[in-house]
């Protein structure tokens, strides 16, 4: 605190201290106003209109503390600058004769005006007489003035505008936090929601795998079971060919066999409700078992229902089990319907021999004969359909014979669209290009088309199936393996590629003219059919556009550069003479520079 001693005289202020309140400054004005200190009075004069003007809120508080302390002498005057007259007077007149007049001190720190003096009597004396010179009048008429002058009016509307934004300002900056604290709130939610959701996936993940591993396995083995049935349709089918020869024996026969097809019919029949029931059984399983991810998740989060979760847990897993056993049984009895499909299957093959006489041995022989044979085909014309209808088969002609050719092959057919396994496909990962094999290939990857820049994405989950045929084709250094229905796109008649056309695979020879993945035509060099079980893949792109896939030649094994041994210092001065020489015996290597590339056959999806 500022001793007395250190302070001035409030008469020898010549600026007003910055750190002076307005009620500070309006008390030493009151002082300054009773006797000539013009100097000081008109600094502190100037510093209060400033203060006046900057500070409404505190001016307005101010006066209002005036007025209730002189509701009588304020309440007559009609306009600010009459009341704020008014106000600085008596206000003036009521600290004058409070201290010792003429001896108010300052500081930076605020106004000293020592210990407080006269009686009640003389103090109403000082402060009549205050009020009534005329001079002081006079000063706070002029300060008032000044203070509520069109400018400082102007100024103060002007701040009060300002003030009224920045507290507009701070409120929508406070709504903005409280956004974005609710916004981090959310996104807080929304991350642990992603968290629950990708470890669902991964488990649902888990699950599919599985359960496609073991749809898998049920489709070969209904492959399998189809191919015999078609291998069983196709033998029976060609001992219809005997004719009137055989006919009594066949209509016993037919009657035989029609009860054998019902039979089978029924077993099948059995067979699909078993796998409709085992489907149910899985779909009900995976449904208990996310019920019990359900709960075990519940049981961590909510401790209070612990016990209860552990039971209903239980319970889960008691009919998970319960299921797994219903399924076992399901499977146990799909088996036992396999079986008896196999005996139905003997005993097919067993009337099959019994029809057979050998009286014919050269039927089998006569059937791919061509030419006309119009005394088989007369009486096999009418029988043949009756016969085919009783025991349920269709005889299969492939439409590429002549008339009189029965078809041995179109059982080879597949899925069309079909890739080998290893066929190696583009795809691109930002700018860098990488390769995949078939296998690898999954719904929603992607893979260059054969324009090189459009990606395509696999649009199902890749499909395996079984083929018995492939055929390989080569067009110089492009070679490609796929089943003989898959498409491949070819030029027009006159050799031109404006025109898009595509052609079985199977179809192509020796130097028909095929696309390649630059967008040139080039004469197929090797067409080769072999006759093997293999699994292809039927894949989907989307958009429907051509893609550019080749096999994988094969590949001759190196090493590469051998790293040589340290050497001692003294080493290099024994080999100076020797410079360029290379020592076959060092293990260096001469790699030449080679431009590794295959050309591509470009494919279609159709």
């Amino acid at each position: 605190m500022t001793q007395p001693s250190e302070a001035k005289y409030l008469s020898e202020l010549t600026e007003v201290p910055a750190d002076w309140p307005l009620a500070t400054v309006i008390d030493a004005f009151g002082e300054l106003a009773a006797y000539g200190a013009e100097l000081a009075r008109e600094a502190v004069s100037r510093r209060l209109v400033e203060l006046w003007a900057s500070q409404p809120e505190e001016a307005e508080a101010w006066l209002q503390r005036c007025r209730e302390r002189f509701p009588q002498a304020l309440a007559v005057q009609a306009t600010r600058a009459e009341r704020l007259c008014e106000a600085l007077l008596w206000h003036g007149a009521g600290e004058y004769g409070k201290y010792q007049c003429c001896d108010w001190r300052f500081s930076e720190a605020g106004l000293l005006q020592g210990e407080p003096e006269h009686s009640v009597a003389e103090r109403e004396s000082l402060a009549n007489w205050y009020r009534g010179q005329p001079f002081v009048r006079t000063a706070c008429r002029k300060l008032s003035e000044a203070a509520e002058s069109t400018e400082t009016a102007r100024k103060r509307q002007k701040l009060e505008e300002e003030t009224a934004q920045c507290h507009r300002l701070e409120a929508e900056l406070q709504r903005s936090q409280e956004e974005g604290r609710e916004l981090r709130n959310r996104l807080a939610v929304a991350e642990a929601k992603v968290r629950r959701a990708q470890t669902e996936r991964a488990t649902l993940k888990e699950q599919r795998e599985e359960l496609a591993a073991r749809t898998a396995a049920a489709e070969s083995a209904v492959v399998e079971l189809q191919k015999e049935l078609r291998q069983l349709q196709e033998e029976h089918g060609k001992c219809q060919e005997r004719g009137q020869e055989l006919a009594n024996r066949s209509e016993a026969e037919a009657a035989e066999h029609a009860t054998t097809k019902e039979r089978l019919l029924q077993a099948e029949a059995d067979a699909a409700e078993r796998r409709q029931e085992v489907q149910r059984l899985q779909a009900e399983s995976r449904g208990y078992q996310e019920r019990c991810q359900q709960a075990e998740g519940a049981r961590s989060a909510v401790a209070e229902s612990k016990v209860e979760l552990q039971l209903e847990n239980a319970r889960l897993q008691e009919r998970c089990e319960q299921l797994q056993q219903q399924l076992a049984k399901a499977e146990g009895q799909i088996q036992v319907l396999r079986e008896e499909k196999a005996t139905y299957k003997e005993r097919c093959r067993q009337l099959e021999r019994g029809a057979t006489s050998p009286r014919t041995p050269s039927i089998r022989s006569s059937l791919t004969q061509q030419g006309p044979t119009p005394s088989v085909d007369a009486a096999s014309g009418g029988q043949e359909p009756k016969l085919t209808e009783e025991l349920g088969y269709v005889l299969v002609d492939d439409g590429v014979a002549s008339s009189s050719a029965w078809s041995c092959s179109s059982w080879f057919s597949v899925q069309p669209d079909c890739f080998m396994p290893d066929a190696i496909f583009k795809t691109r990962s930002g700018r860098i290009e990488h390769f995949l094999k078939g296998r690898d290939l999954q719904k929603g990857s992607q893979v260059v088309a054969g324009d090189g820049e459009t990606l395509l994405e696999v649009a199902l989950p890749p499909e395996i199936c079984l083929a018995t045929e492939v055929v390989d084709l080569q067009a110089g250094g492009a070679m490609l393996r796929v089943t003989p229905d898959h498409p491949v796109q070819v030029p027009d008649a006159r050799g031109e590629l404006d025109k898009i056309l595509y052609i079985p695979a199977g179809q192509l020879k020796v130097g028909d003219s095929v696309v390649l993945d630059s967008g040139e035509a080039a004469e197929l060099t090797g067409v080769n059919f072999q006759a093997t079980e293999c699994e292809v893949l039927k894949i989907v792109f989307e958009p429907d556009l051509p893609v550019a896939v080749f096999s994988a030649p094969p590949c001759i094994q190196s090493k590469g550069h051998q790293k040589k041994p340290p050497r001692r210092s003294g080493e290099c001065r024994k080999g100076a003479g020797g410079e360029g020489v290379v020592d076959p015996t060092d293990g260096a290597v001469s790699i030449p520079d080679t431009a590794v590339g295959s050309a591509r056959i470009e494919m279609d999806l159709c």
